[in-house]
């Protein structure tokens, strides 16, 4: 095993690391290298955009079983976009308006039986330079971590405490005012306090669970850890 230093850094501000098994010398079997759609049920995937003014925006993608078909739910911290979706050739594309214009495009691969990316792509036909995209990463739903009845506390500076109850939560910067949120996805959730929108995602690393909390209007998404 070895731990792979993976840049959602660009999301909160620092480098979060992942256990992840090393690459073997030989090819791998050719049975272990091919993705199917119902694989992705196991996964999430999360990414930023660099959008207008250098804000910094979450995404995460995460898939559901619904009849015989796979559905990838795209959420960000004021949109969402549901999508069935279908691996080809180990590629995965999340076409946003379904007309080719906004496109996300995902090369998938197997290491060990495990679902990693190869390639990511952004394409956006009418404002090509509104979003820089950084690529995205694909962690198993086992390395998120639910929020609920949890307790955050910032990773670094500050003394903001952030508890979180079954469907509401509290933040130390607006006392007396109770916020409201719900879990899309495992680990990740969306929700307003104070009127405000705010959006998370919760991984687990070898040095511990860490939030990335995105507030509607803040450039920067900021760092957490558990209390």
């Amino acid at each position: 095993m070895k731990t792979i230093k993976i840049a959602i850094g660009i999301l909160i501000g620092c480098l979060i690391t992942f256990s992840s098994c090393k690459k073997e010398k030989n090819e791998p079997k050719p049975q272990d290298t091919i993705i199917t759609t119902e694989d992705l049920l196991n996964y999430q995937m999360f990414w930023s955009l660099l959008g207008p003014e250098n804000v910094i925006e979450l995404r995460v993608l995460y898939f559901q079983k619904v009849g015989s078909d796979v559905k990838g739910t795209l959420d960000g911290i004021t949109s969402r976009n549901i999508k069935t979706i279908k691996v080809e050739n180990n590629t995965l594309i999340f076409d946003l308006n379904e007309n080719g214009s906004v496109v996300y495009t995902f090369e998938l691969t197997k290491n060990q039986g495990k679902v990693t990316i190869l390639s990511s792509k952004f394409y956006n036909i009418n404002n090509p330079d509104y979003y820089k995209f950084n690529g995205a990463f694909i962690a198993d739903l086992s390395e998120y971590l639910s929020i609920k009845n949890k307790t955050f506390k910032p990773n670094g500076d500050g003394n903001e405490i952030i508890k979180f109850n079954a469907d509401t939560w509290l933040s130390s910067l607006y006392p007396n005012i109770t916020g409201s949120y719900y879990e899309v996805g495992t680990g990740c959730w969306k929700g307003k306090i104070n009127g405000i929108d705010h959006m998370g995602i919760c991984l687990k690393t070898i040095d511990g669970s860490v939030m990335s909390i995105q507030k509607y209007g803040d450039k920067n998404p900021k760092s957490y850890i558990l209390y």
